[in-house]
């Protein structure tokens, strides 16, 4: 009787033993704290310069700027050929002097040289002669308005280019023929190109008009006259 009283006391001990023990159990562990590489790396995101722009390495040309601007002046000289109406096609030389008045406008004064040829009467007639050899030489003098059309640039190859305009060009002036003074109206256009800043290339084509009666009608005569020329800027 006595062992059994002894074996329910200890049963009893043990199950108080065992619940105190469930009641002081620890709690879970804190959650671990980032890693420091972690925290590191966020902070030089936070940290991080943007992207550098890049800047393009264009390489820039040097243009070289005509001083045309203070040379107002032209001086020169052409050759050609003139169709002197009724005498044929013939060589034409000639002086020209010109003055830009502002970028767009400039005068011009010209003066020309050919010789007349013979007639078709005179070729067909056997030795008839309408003009004496002095008579045939043909003389004009032209006073001009020009205006610069549409300026630019003649571009030859990579790295040449050159200032360029096309004109428009007409006045007023006098033709000496056939042993005659008349007043003359001519009228045309022509292209200047600037190869250097005191050089400029021409190339001319104008009517020169004036009325005559050297066949026996008197009428107007269109003289068609093409030409190329160089002329100097000064001043």
């Amino acid at each position: 009787m006595e062992t059994r009283i002894r074996l329910f006391l200890l049963s009893i001990a043990m199950a108080a033993c065992s619940g105190c023990a469930i009641l002081h159990r620890p709690s879970p562990p804190p959650a671990p704290a980032p890693a420091p590489a972690a925290q590191s790396a966020a902070g030089d995101d936070a940290n991080a310069q943007p992207p550098s722009v890049i800047e393009p390495q264009v390489e820039r040309r040097t243009l070289k700027v005509p001083k045309i601007a203070a040379r107002n002046i032209e001086l020169g000289g052409y050759y050609g050929e003139i169709s002197i109406e009724d005498f044929g096609a013939q060589p034409v030389a000639g002086l020209r002097f010109d003055y830009h008045i502002t970028e767009d406008f400039f005068f011009e004064a010209t003066y020309g040289r050919a010789k007349g040829g013979e007639t078709s009467f005179e070729e067909l007639s056997g030795g008839v002669q309408l003009l004496s050899n002095a008579e045939r030489r043909f003389t004009y003098y032209n006073l001009s308005l020009g205006y610069n059309l549409l300026p630019g640039e003649v571009f030859i190859g990579r790295s040449l280019v050159m200032t360029s305009a096309l004109y428009m060009i007409g006045g007023i002036g006098s033709v000496n023929f056939g042993g005659d003074q008349n007043v003359s109206v001519n009228f045309g256009s022509g292209f200047r190109v600037l190869p250097t800043d005191w050089l400029a290339l021409h190339i001319d084509v104008q009517d020169i008009v004036f009325k005559s009666d050297i066949t026996g009608v008197d009428r107007l005569k269109n003289n068609l006259q093409a030409t190329i020329g160089a002329t100097v800027f000064f001043w």
